[in-house]
Order: structure tokens, then C-alpha cells, then sequence
């Protein structure tokens, strides 16, 4: 995706800054701000997506995500964002995030979120067994992150309670 050029950027700066604040609606504030000709821009897109996602609006974030994917096929945060908005979205569920994602599972070998994020679906799915593969999958690629997040996510406790 390119970058942004000031002052464009100093605006997208700012919304990220007010996203950080927890302020969504003065993030979106400054995406708005942003000249008509920047509003298409991949960089805003993403922006204005992740403030969809911390407004857990999860219907227009998985719209958006979705246009995105097909947009940018090669960024594995977007795969991650739709799948994500999509579990929680109207019509959404955990088995169409699974899907959204298994398909990438190949593409992105690096990104230990992928086989993180699919153990999630899969210990929900109460594929306990083939969770447990895909998180030693992403602690293999992630190490001790992976280790500290699987400690605390509600989505394995399944799976911590069936190795006690």
C-alpha cells in the first residue's frame, strides 16, 4: 500500500492518535477531514477500518474488510481483520471466520496470527485435537508471544481444561 504524504498524513496520524485515546468518533472525525481524492486510499481504508473494529461495528467492518481483501489480497492483517469482524458480524459466525482464514493458512507462513487466530475457531468449533495442531503450528512461528496470549484467551480454555 503507498504512503501517505502531509498533510494527508498528519491527519491520518491524528486518527490514529484518537483511536488510541479511545475516542472513535474524533478518529473518524479526522479520517473525514482528509481532501476527497484520499478518501479511496488504501492507508485511510485501513484506518477507517480499524475504527469500524474499535467501534465494534462488525457489519461494516467485515464489508470493508472484505473490499479490502480483494483489494490488497497480499496483506495478512486484512485476512486477520475479516475473519475477526467477521465471527461477530449479524450474519457472521465462527465457522465462516474459520474458512475466511484456513484458506490463507498457506499463503501468509510467516504470520503466526493465522494459525493463532485458527485454533481460536477450531477450540470454539470443539476441534480440540485439531486446535491443539494449529496452536503448536503458531507457537512455532511466534515463541513466547504465542505462549503468554494462549494463557489468557477465554477462546482455548477448552483446550487448557482438556490438558489438565
Amino acid at each position: 500500500m503507498e504512503p501517505l504524504e502531509p498533510p494527508a498524513l498528519h491527519l491520518l496520524k491524528a486518527a490514529y492518535g484518537w483511536l488510541e485515546l479511545g475516542n472513535v468518533p474524533e478518529a473518524l472525525a479526522e479520517l473525514q477531514r482528509l481532501p476527497a481524492d484520499c478518501q479511496a486510499l488504501p492507508g485511510v481504508q485501513v484506518a477507517r477500518l480499524d475504527c469500524l473494529m474499535a467501534a465494534k461495528d462488525w457489519d461494516a467492518a467485515a464489508v470493508l474488510a472484505c473490499d479490502l481483501c480483494g483489494e490488497h489480497p497480499e496483506e495478512p492483517g486484512l485476512w486477520l481483520h475479516w475473519a475477526y469482524a467477521k465471527r461477530r458480524c449479524t450474519e457472521g459466525n465462527i465457522e465462516t471466520a474459520y474458512y475466511i482464514l484456513s484458506q490463507r493458512l498457506d499463503d501468509f507462513p510467516d504470520e503466526w496470527l493465522i494459525p493463532y487466530n485458527l485454533a481460536c475457531y477450531l477450540c470454539q468449533m470443539d476441534r480440540l485435537e485439531e486446535a491443539q495442531a494449529m496452536l503448536d503450528r503458531a507457537r512455532a512461528q511466534g515463541g513466547e508471544k504465542v505462549e503468554a496470549m494462549a494463557r489468557e484467551d477465554e477462546d482455548l480454555a477448552a483446550l487448557r481444561r482438556s490438558q489438565r
